[in-house]
């Protein structure tokens, strides 16, 4: 039994609802709606040039640029027509205050200081991490250790770097891997130039077997075959030898002066550290050395009168009790003689005597005062 079709009544409401439900649809455009004349005439021509023409204030003015400006690439219908809106609500805004409104002025003038601070904020905050950049790049940048980086197959003489750059060690690791694909390709094209010599003479032995009438398709045309062989092995060999050539260069002598200057720099560097080290400035270097420990063998056996002077020794002064906890352990002392600094300078010989002889005077005064008072206390008191 066949389906029965459609009444004309029924197929022209179909065409009623389906002329109803179009008009609802999103036009869809071939090209981006900002493309479109009548987007870009009264975009460009009367709301932007609007715009710059009423804005109230020249902040106000360089701020609504960089508004269309950082909007240019929209493309989405729905994103256009809300930027729109809120372009054309300020328009009208702008407008009232050309005007003569005072609310919205006062307003307007408002806003525009905020748009200043903000500015004047996100100004502070590009200068601080330009800063914070700086100071990164200064505390990792490479500096001369005074060591030599020697010639090898993947770099020329370099002097020693800390920290080393990343290129430099990006290229000797690029390299490495290039110089061992070189390795590989190479035993690659060994191994098929003896299968081509197995092969002819494989060929050469049933030729003798066979007669005259065998064709040969190796032995006879060796030279084609192996001629891209040759080629890709001559390429590796030009490769090989750049290689020794690149381990053989010599240090320069502008470069080997710079090292030496280097060198003799880091020594004097560590010289005022520990020069600043006796003086009582507390380093990093002091740090670590007064924190290490003697290995977990030894310090297993040692008294805690030998731990607590081992931790002594470790630090830089040599006056003072520490020079003395170092000479009982057997340190050398840089300067034997430096505890005389305890005795003052000879100039004030007179006046630190003079002192130290007040200071015993008060000293005796108040132990004799002690004593008595306490003779009065033990004494007992007269019967009357």
């Amino acid at each position: 039994m066949g389906v029965p079709l459609p009444s004309p009544q029924s197929l022209a409401h179909r065409a009623r609802l389906a002329s109803l439900f179009s008009e609802l649809r999103p036009t869809r455009f071939r090209a981006p709606l900002t493309r479109l004349p009548a987007h870009r005439i009264p975009t460009l021509w009367t709301l932007y040039r609007g715009i710059i023409r009423d804005a109230p204030t020249e902040t106000i003015r360089s701020h609504m640029r960089e508004f269309f400006r950082s909007r240019r690439g929209m493309r989405g219908q729905g994103d256009v027509t809300r930027e729109l809106k809120k372009a054309y609500r300020r328009l009208e805004v702008f407008g009232r205050v050309k005007a003569g409104d005072e609310h919205l002025k006062a307003v307007c003038q408002r806003y525009s200081r905020m748009i200043e601070g903000a500015a004047f904020q996100a100004r502070a905050d590009w200068v601080f991490q330009q800063e914070i950049a700086w100071q990164e790049r200064m505390r990792t940048r490479p500096i001369m250790t005074g060591g030599y980086l020697k010639p090898s197959f993947f770099n020329k003489p370099l002097p020693r770097l800390r920290p080393q750059p990343l290129h430099i060690t990006g290229m000797i690791v690029s390299r490495r891997k290039a110089r061992q694909r070189r390795l590989d390709r190479n035993d690659a094209l060994q191994d098929e130039k003896a299968f081509l010599d197995f092969e002819s003479s494989f060929e050469n032995a049933l030729a003798a077997n066979s007669g005259s009438s065998f064709e040969r398709f190796f032995s006879n045309h060796m030279s084609s075959w192996r001629a891209p062989l040759n080629e890709d092995l001559r390429r590796l060999t030009d490769g090989f030898n750049r290689e020794r050539a690149r381990s053989a260069v010599p240090y320069p002598p502008e470069m080997l002066e710079q090292i030496r200057a280097a060198r003799r720099e880091k020594i004097a560097n560590k010289t005022r550290e520990r020069e600043r080290e006796r003086r009582g400035e507390v380093t990093n270097h002091l740090l670590k050395q007064m924190r290490k420990r003697p290995p977990a063998h030894r310090l297993s056996q040692m008294s805690p009168k030998a731990r607590r002077m081992d931790i002594i020794a470790r630090g830089a002064s040599e006056v003072g009790y520490v020079a003395k906890v170092k000479r009982a352990l057997g340190h050398k002392l840089r300067d034997p003689d430096a505890w005389r600094v305890e005795l003052g300078r000879p100039e004030n010989k007179e006046t630190l005597d003079r002192l130290a002889e007040e200071i015993e005077e008060e000293n005796l005064r108040r132990r004799s005062a002690l004593q008595r008072m306490g003779e009065s206390v033990e004494q007992p008191p007269a019967n009357n």
